[in-house]
C-alpha cells in the first residue's frame, strides 16, 4: 500500500505513517460541477510554479480524495513532494512540520489544528519557509473558506487567504450515483444503478458514508457469495450501524 512521502532536509523522501486511501485516483474522481477547478490544480502542477491554491468544501465533497489524487499524478521522476493531512497528523507532534519546503506542498485539512498553539506555530513556520522559498506549488484544503478557520494566530486566516480560493461542491444524486457505481466496478463489484440510487438516497449522498458502505457491502458479497440487489443491501444495512 502506499504511503504518505515526506522531503527531508536532505530531499530524500521518507514514509510517514499514514495510509493513503487505496480507492483516491483520478480514475475513480467524478468532478461534476468541480470540473474547472481540477483542471486548474493539475495544471498547476505541471507548470510548477510559485502559486498557493486554498481548496474547500463541506464534508463529503471530495477535499482528501482530490489531493491524494493530485499527490499521485505528478509524474516528475523522484518527485520532492510533501502531503499530509492534519487531521490524522494533530494526534502526533507539529514536529511534523518541520521539513525542508519541497516544489509540492500539500496540506489536507488545515483548518484541523485550529486552537492549537504548537500546530499554529508550526503551520505559520512551515508558511513562512514556503514563502521565503519564492518557489514551488502549496495546495492547501478546509472544510471552510479561509476567514472562517478559527485560528488563534489571525495572520494564517491571511496568508491563505492570499492563494486562489477554489470552493468544492459536493456531487448531485446523479453524480453520487455515478461515483458510487465506478467504484463499485473499480473493486470488481457489479452495481445496478437501482442499487447505487437507493443508497444514495439512504444515505444523503454523503460519500464518506457511501464508501464505508460500499467496503462492508465487498466484504459481504463475497462472504455469503450473494449478487448485489437492493433487497441483499436493505439486509446487510440492517444488521449494521447504518439505518435504511
Amino acid at each position: 500500500m502506499e504511503q504518505l512521502k515526506k522531503t527531508s532536509a536532505a530531499a530524500a523522501q521518507q514514509a510517514l505513517d499514514f495510509k493513503l486511501d487505496e480507492g483516491s485516483y483520478f480514475s475513480s474522481l467524478i468532478p461534476g460541477s468541480n470540473a474547472p477547478a481540477i483542471s486548474l490544480l493539475r495544471d498547476a502542477l505541471q507548470r510548477g510554479q510559485n502559486e498557493l491554491f486554498y481548496i474547500f468544501g463541506p464534508r463529503g465533497c471530495g477535499k482528501s480524495h482530490l489531493l491524494t489524487a493530485l499527490f499521485r499524478d505528478v509524474q516528475r521522476p523522484s518527485p520532492e513532494i510533501f502531503f499530509i493531512d492534519l487531521k490524522a497528523a494533530k494526534k502526533l507532534s507539529p514536529e511534523l512540520l518541520n521539513i525542508e519546503v519541497p516544489p509540492v506542498l500539500l496540506l489536507d485539512n488545515v483548518d484541523a489544528p485550529a486552537g492549537d498553539s504548537q500546530w499554529e506555530l508550526a503551520l505559520f513556520a512551515l508558511f513562512n519557509r514556503w514563502v521565503d522559498r519564492h518557489s514551488g506549488t502549496f495546495i492547501a484544503s478546509a472544510s471552510c473558506s479561509a476567514d472562517r478557520i478559527p485560528f488563534a494566530m489571525h495572520d494564517l486566516n491571511t496568508r491563505f487567504e492570499n492563494g486562489v480560493s477554489l470552493p468544492l461542491q459536493p456531487l448531485n444524486d446523479q453524480e453520487c450515483e455515478q461515483a458510487l457505481i465506478l467504484k463499485a466496478h473499480l473493486r470488481g463489484i457489479k452495481m445496478s444503478p437501482k442499487v447505487a440510487a437507493f443508497l444514495v438516497r439512504h444515505l444523503n449522498r454523503d460519500m464518506h458514508r457511501l464508501t464505508a458502505v460500499l467496503n462492508l457491502l465487498d466484504h459481504e458479497t463475497l462472504r455469503q457469495q450473494h449478487m448485489l440487489t437492493v433487497q441483499f443491501v436493505k439486509k446487510i444495512l440492517a444488521q449494521s450501524a447504518y439505518e435504511v
